[in-house]
């Protein structure tokens, strides 16, 4: 078990037709910032045909907190270029519930 929080953005995508989630990720490879000041590591998730994840950690709360609005930013450019709906949410893990790695 786990006793240390970890501090994350976890951000959703929604795709309103499905063929441009395929062109949405090429573009977010090409075009999406190479780094994020603050950010440990993050992960992408294909959910369904229509809908993607990502997770980004963060060394601090403060560090989640200033990266926030950019990240948000692009998030909302990205939606409106690919005829999405975007949500984001900051999450604090809660360590009594932790397992694994």
């Amino acid at each position: 078990m786990s006793k240390s929080v970890e501090f994350v953005i976890i951000m959703t995508l929604r795709y309103m037709n499905p063929a441009l989630m395929g062109l949405a990720h090429d573009w977010v490879e090409q075009n999406a910032p190479k780094e994020i000041p603050g950010a440990r590591r993050m992960r992408s998730f294909h959910i369904a045909p229509d809908r993607g994840m990502s997770i980004i950690w963060f060394n601090s709360q403060e560090d989640m907190d200033a990266a926030f609005p950019m990240i948000k930013q692009v998030q909302g450019e990205i939606a409106k270029k690919f005829e999405g709906r975007a949500e984001i949410q900051k999450g604090i893990t809660s360590p009594n519930l932790d397992f694994g790695d």
